[in-house]
């Protein structure tokens, strides 16, 4: 299968040889990167063997970039961009991952732009985290243990269903879209996933995750074989180790998530009403005939007065949760060194 190529064209090695390093770490979206520092050297390369995009600084810009084969080219804007047109453009002077959300956002919206599918070598293993009496730490204990795995070298994706997550108030950030997007883009285009992935996901500490719903009701609207095919491409085609889920039962998709979770962590408190929601939530996937979740499942508490602990949202896998939280891993046979 022909390999996915981003070609970079630049006059400043420097800025080309950062740029590919970067990347080449990173791995956006799996894609072979090539940089030239000349229009002709990128041109013959492309007729070798086209490239998906190429993005081409401004300052190296002539009129023999029409002739370079690829699906979508790019100007890097540095100044003005006299007389360039015909193109789509971005600004060459921001963060790399900036730039990168960008261009590959932009490719995945382009109805023009075909991409190669790409499947996993192994599926994504999927950890669920639900509280039937609805403890508030779900979502903070769900977030630490993503990021437990990012601190054992395991690329990790964090996807809150919670109907109000805080996050832009908790982050001072603002979302442009939200998980609601993504789903129904890959619903209609399964094979540009990575790319919309790229575009639209955020990072915390390690973890890269979807900006979660800002209207609830939009992921209510999303039936429960749309859940299943969009998280089959995800496991399937990306390229994370885990994929953290913050469940809630406002995803139609509910008992599916649960049923394909590799382990469900169940949160409760430690109060009798506690106990016996939970033995509810028990009851209800047996009379389901889901008894194949329960075995699946690590049932655990919080700390003690964890509400009282300071934390910040971009350290919890260093605070004394994260340690509580390791505990809670190791004690139940998890592996957090790898898959």
């Amino acid at each position: 299968m022909s390999k996915k190529r981003l070609a970079i064209c630049d006059k400043d090695r420097e800025y080309l040889s950062m740029m590919q390093a970067y990347l080449v770490k990173k791995n956006p979206a799996g894609f072979e990167i090539m940089v030239f520092d000349s229009i002709k050297e990128a041109k013959a390369a492309s007729k070798e063997e086209p490239f998906e995009i190429v993005l081409v600084s401004e300052g190296i810009y002539d009129t023999s970039v029409r002739n370079i084969n690829a699906q979508k080219i790019f100007i890097l804007q540095e100044n003005g961009l006299v007389g360039i047109t015909g193109y789509s453009i971005v600004e060459k002077y921001q963060s790399v991952d900036r730039l990168m959300s960008q261009v590959l956002d932009a490719f995945a919206l382009d109805e023009e732009c075909r991409s190669i599918e790409s499947k996993g070598r192994t599926p994504s293993k999927l950890i669920s985290f639900y509280a039937p009496d609805r403890h508030k730490g779900q979502s903070i204990a769900a977030l630490t243990v993503a990021q437990v795995f990012s601190d054992m070298g395991n690329k990790t994706l964090y996807i809150s269903m919670q109907p109000f997550s805080g996050f832009e108030q908790l982050l001072g950030i603002k979302y442009e879209a939200d998980i609601t997007d993504f789903m129904y883009f890959v619903l209609k285009h399964s094979d540009k996933l990575l790319y919309k992935l790229e575009g639209i996901k955020r990072t915390i500490h390690g973890v890269d995750y979807l900006p979660p719903a800002l209207d609830y009701s939009d992921l209510m609207k999303i039936e429960e074989d749309e859940w299943k095919r969009c998280f089959d491409a995800l496991l399937y085609s990306s390229d994370y180790a885990y994929i953290v889920v913050d469940l809630t039962e406002t995803c139609k998709g509910f008992y599916h998530l649960l049923e394909r979770s590799d382990t469900s962590y169940i949160l409760s408190g430690k109060d009798s009403l506690s106990s016996a929601m939970r033995t509810q939530f028990e009851q209800l996937m047996q009379k389901k005939e889901l008894g194949a979740v329960l075995k699946k499942s690590v049932h655990f508490h919080l700390m003690k007065d964890w509400k009282e602990y300071p934390f910040n949202l971009e350290q919890l896998s260093v605070s004394q949760l994260g340690a509580y939280m390791k505990g809670v891993l190791t004690q139940n046979g998890q592996s957090i060194n790898g898959i």
